[in-house]
């Protein structure tokens, strides 16, 4: 217990504690967040480490900062928080943080409107027909469904072929229109509904929908868990949430060519998610995706009834 208090006596590693308890971060959003040098910044992270109040995981070539399990520890818990709270610079610090996280979402808002409109041209890795059919082939005739991150539409035009309404949710209003040019040329606009917010900011105030899909948006957002979580909170009772995404992989490219924020994911981390969102995990499975040598996680999860 001396070594761990030993490590928090230090201001600097409190404010890199309180920056990650927001979002994973990496060592380059620490140092623009808390306008500290970089060397200063790595310095701190191993001590932090050491004693299990930080932890990171690492994504391609990049390596993110998050709360370890000391951070979380139900002893300890409330008298960190309260020791970070007190921090002179809590306030500004969150504050900056915040805006590095707004810069990403900027980042990858301008690549969507950039690309409305070529997006299926470009064949994004894991969104290929077959993993689309896999999920669709379990049928929502007559429900009222949710794309989440909708892009081009592309699975919300498929939806609206025979589901009773489909709300199109997007970040961008560009991706938005194009979807309902698509789907006034098909004569299905009277089925969809749009919303146009960020999905990590999306949260639902009651439950609407007898199935909500992410398909190949997690790896776009900050804090997917998150993301999975409010998303169970738009479920009715007995709703599915679908998810398609990719499987972890390797390839830095999609980070530039695609605005990809994480590398895929494993099996067991959205098994997690889903849990963690009350759902009952009905499976986990891989499917071949569009481009070789990267595979598509699909996941589903139903709601308890009430």
């Amino acid at each position: 217990m001396l070594e761990i208090f030993k490590v928090l006596a230090d201001e600097a590693r409190l404010r890199i504690l309180r920056a990650v308890s927001q979002a994973e971060l990496s060592v380059a959003e620490l140092v623009e967040s808390l306008e500290l040098p970089q060397s200063t910044v790595s310095r701190h992270l191993k001590p932090l480490k050491q004693v299990s109040l930080l932890d990171s995981r690492r994504d391609g070539t990049s390596v993110y900062y998050f709360c370890g399990t000391l951070f979380h520890d139900a002893d300890f818990k409330s008298l960190l928080q309260n020791r970070l709270k007190e921090l002179p610079d809590a306030q500004a610090d969150s504050v900056a943080v915040d805006k590095v996280l707004d810069k990403r979402r900027r980042k990858r808002l301008a690549f969507f409107d950039e690309v409305a409109g070529q997006y299926e041209s470009l064949a994004e890795p894991g969104g290929g027909w077959d993993a689309l059919g896999a999920v669709l082939a379990t049928g929502f005739m007559d429900a009222e469904v949710a794309d989440l991150g909708c892009g081009e539409g592309t699975l919300a035009l498929m939806l609206s072929r025979f589901a009773k309404r489909v709300t199109c949710v997007d970040q961008s209003q560009k991706m938005l229109d194009l979807v309902g040019e698509r789907a006034r040329a098909l004569g299905f606009e009277d089925r969809l509904d749009f919303i146009q917010t960020d999905v990590e900011t999306l949260s639902f105030d009651r439950e609407q929908f007898d199935a909500i899909f992410l398909s190949q948006s997690l790896h776009h957002v900050s804090v997917p868990r998150d993301v999975v979580v409010r998303a169970s909170c738009g479920l009715k009772p007995g709703g599915k949430l679908l998810i398609l995404d990719l499987l972890k992989h390797d390839h830095e490219w999609t980070r530039e060519q695609w605005a990809d924020q994480w590398l895929g994911f494993d099996v067991d981390e959205v098994r997690e998610w889903m849990e963690e969102a009350a759902l009952d995990v009905i499976c986990v499975d891989s499917l071949k995706g569009f481009a070789p040598d990267l595979s598509v996680l699909m996941a589903v999860g139903l709601k308890h009834n009430s």
